[in-house]
């Protein structure tokens, strides 16, 4: 098997790289296209880079891999940092070499000075192979954190629908009801906001300390990149209810000191997607409490977020009622070093990985 990598040519190559979407991610390949679209075209840090596997023998496509930018924060410098996205090997072709080939092609705008480092999040240990033969590991580890509100889907799956199911649902409530507590905002005005994410935004997200973690930006032009403008089409094959992302904001006297991103899902859940703040253990959890209200109006099941243990954010979720559930992904960075220690990727940085830095 004769196998070769390229850089692809975004108009030349449109359509053999959607026909590999097609084929590998399913019911998802069409709007794939969009969401891709959205990463080229749209990312406000700027085009990244995808490259096509070949068969030298026939001349097919039969994998692809991109990296897209990313504006990011490590240890109080801002960087441009690169996010692997849309790896995908056809299946006749699913072995550890031609994947191999393709991790590694990721590697080239780091060793080239174009962005600082790269990152992977394989969701599984199929996805850590690559890595594994590389002699890497991970940087992070994502989590799901949940806390129920109901139980009547897990209940009726466990006990059935006969009659005496209902009391023992509504009695499993009045418990969830009661372990609740209430935390009342110290001093904050808790509101929705459906306007353009402007300078206040920017101007948190960079009073929000940075140094020893690495995050995402939050910048006025990221978050509208991310909450705005995200494909209607991409929002609906996630699950949701609806094509929004809702936003509540945390204000004291007046000035934005925190705020929560949230969607509705199809599956009776609430996700969190960011939560993100100055002095987020006391604002945080007045946030996550209206998410809470507005997940009880609405008669859903819980609400979960996905966050790395024992980051502020994890402490804030537990202090909510939240607990951890299933590991989600993995976090894999790769830095160029020649040898020598870590320039940008030192050991001891905090890694408060969300859904923001995933964006999958």
């Amino acid at each position: 098997m004769g196998l070769a990598i390229r850089r692809a040519c975004l108009k030349e190559d449109r359509q053999e790289l959607l026909e590999v979407f097609k084929r590998n991610f399913g019911e998802f390949g069409e709007n794939h296209e969009e969401r891709y679209d959205y990463q080229c075209k749209l990312n406000p840090a700027g085009e990244g880079w995808t490259w096509l596997l070949y068969d030298r023998s026939s001349g097919s496509t039969v994998g692809t891999t991109s990296l897209f930018r990313r504006k990011m924060y490590v240890n109080g410098r801002q960087l441009l940092a690169g996010q692997v996205m849309f790896f995908a090997v056809d299946a006749g072709y699913r072995s550890l070499g031609p994947a191999l080939m393709l991790q590694r092609v990721t590697f080239d705008p780091v060793d080239h000075g174009e962005v600082a480092f790269c990152y992977d999040c394989p969701p599984h240990d199929e996805g850590m192979s690559t890595f594994v033969r590389l002699g890497m590991h991970p940087n992070c580890v994502m989590t799901r954190y949940v806390l129920p509100l109901r139980s009547d889907e897990y209940l009726r799956k466990s006990l059935g629908k006969g009659a005496w199911t209902k009391p023992v649902i509504a009695t499993a409530n009045l418990l969830l009801r009661m372990q609740r507590s209430r935390h009342d905002p110290p001093g904050l005005e808790i509101s929705e906001f459906r306007g353009d994410f402007g300078e206040e935004f920017s101007h948190l997200d960079e009073v929000v300390s940075s140094s020893g973690v690495i995050r995402g930006r939050r910048s006025s032009e990221v978050l509208t990149w991310l909450y705005r403008q995200f494909p209607p089409s991409a929002q609906r094959t996630r699950n949701s209810l609806n094509d929004e992302f809702r936003t509540l904001v945390a204000r004291r006297a007046g000035e934005l000191v925190g705020f929560v991103v949230f969607r509705d899902q199809t599956d009776n859940l609430i996700a969190i997607t960011d939560l993100f703040g100055a002095q987020l253990e006391s604002a945080g959890i007045p946030l996550i409490e209206a998410v809470i209200g507005v997940a009880k109006r609405n008669k859903m099941h819980g609400v979960y977020a996905y966050c790395v243990g024992g980051s502020e954010l994890s402490r804030v979720l537990e202090s909510a009622g939240f607990r951890p559930r299933e590991r989600a992904a993995r976090v894999v960075a790769y830095e160029r070093t020649n040898g020598r220690a870590s320039h940008y990727l030192t050991p001891g940085l905090c890694w408060p990985f969300s859904q923001v830095e995933l964006m999958r």
